[in-house]
């Protein structure tokens, strides 16, 4: 039987319907969709200032709790008799408590003190498997001594090796290898003002380490000393990263890095005879070299794109502890930043591909029964 022109001409109309019901579906979704999106992401950017001053903040918590409690030892330790002992055997008995100082404080590297005739006792541990093959130490040696000591124009260096308990397993008379304290950095800069201070980034002496000294004057002259290793302060701020690739590095007002999330891109780079930590732009990284371009001394908070990525970057001036002018730069990939909106953004397409693919047999159902009933 020939088909109805008529039912032909009824059936169009539906067809018409349902294209124009999916497209307007297919429409709203979208624009919902992308409007989700839009306010989503000005709301993870608009709190992007409350982000970064937390950030900032956790970092400097970070870093005064490692500073605080040695800081804190030291006074107490400037204040006792340690000090005021002249030989090994009166110095001796002391070691109870700096052994404790460092046992409470692991970020510490050693603990020492320096006298103003030139003398010097350093305690460190050898828990680390790195200064037991350093120093050539016995296998159940657990603490070092390194005491220098002037008397009548003669110097007498001895390294002594302890257990656990702190008794004696093995001493050692080394070669004089020229060590004074007096010419340290540290010793020259806490004999020169009252306070505490903490030293710039510079090598240490036995164990050609980049790392800062606290360090505090005692009353008759002597200085008490803690080294802190970069690789400590690098350590804080891996554990504050926003988002994998997010970059954070603490620095100087010359851009001298101090502490970066990558301890091994700090390793320093030979200038002539002398040893030097890297600047910021000499990290290997494009972004921070552009930065740098601009100087080092900035407080701002701005978008960079560099390599195809957009980067919110945040740099301010931090209070480290007796350290002028040190400065903290917070680097997000804007993608990474705003992953959790660029997931909704793709899971609401999905969503409304999935509801059009669902109407579209149901409307075209629709439209045949209708057109049969006609």
């Amino acid at each position: 039987m020939p088909d109805d022109p008529g039912r032909k001409l009824t059936a169009r109309p539906y067809r018409l319907t349902a294209l124009i019901t999916l497209t307007t579906l297919l429409l709203t979704g979208t624009l919902l969709t992308l409007f989700q999106y839009q306010q989503l992401s000005r709301v993870m950017l608009s709190t992007g200032d409350e982000l970064f001053e937390r950030l900032s903040l956790n970092v400097e918590t970070q870093l005064d709790n490692i500073y605080r409690p040695p800081s804190q030892a030291l006074n107490l330790l400037s204040l006792g008799s340690l000090p005021d002992t002249r030989s090994l055997a009166q110095r001796l008995p002391h070691l109870k408590s700096l052994a404790q100082v460092l046992t409470d404080n692991p970020q510490l590297n050693s603990l020492y003190l320096g006298w103003n005739d030139g003398d010097y006792l350093m305690l460190r541990s050898l828990d680390v498997a790195e200064n037991q093959n350093r120093f050539d130490a016995p296998q159940e040696a657990r603490w070092m001594v390194w005491h220098v000591h002037n008397e009548n124009g003669e110097r007498n260096v001895t390294y002594l090796f302890l257990n656990r308990q702190l008794g004696i397993i093995e001493a050692r008379l080394m070669v004089d290898d020229g060590f004074d304290p007096r010419q340290r950095p540290w010793y020259e800069e806490a004999t020169a003002v009252d306070q505490q201070i903490v030293t710039l980034p510079y090598v240490f002496f036995s164990t050609h380490e980049f790392g800062t000294t606290l360090a505090k004057r005692a009353q008759n002259g002597a200085v008490l000393g803690a080294d802190l290793t970069l690789g400590r302060l690098s350590q804080a701020l891996e554990e504050q990263k926003i988002t994998p690739d997010s970059q954070l590095l603490i620095y100087t007002a010359d851009g001298t890095v101090i502490a970066y999330h990558d301890v091994q891109r700090l390793l320093h780079t030979a200038q002539g005879s002398s040893l030097h930590l890297k600047r910021f732009n000499q990290l290997g990284s494009t972004l921070l070299a552009t930065l740098a371009l601009d100087g080092y001394r900035q407080e701002r908070r701005i978008t960079r794109e560099l390599e195809g990525r957009r980067w919110i970057i945040q740099q301010r001036r931090i209070g480290l502890r007796g350290m002028p002018d040190t400065y903290l730069a917070v680097l997000v990939p804007e993608d990474q930043l705003l992953a959790e909106a660029y997931r909704i953004r793709s899971e609401s397409v999905w969503i409304s591909l999935t509801i059009c693919l669902v109407l579209l047999p149901l409307l075209w159902f629709s439209g045949r029964i209708r057109r049969n009933l006609d």
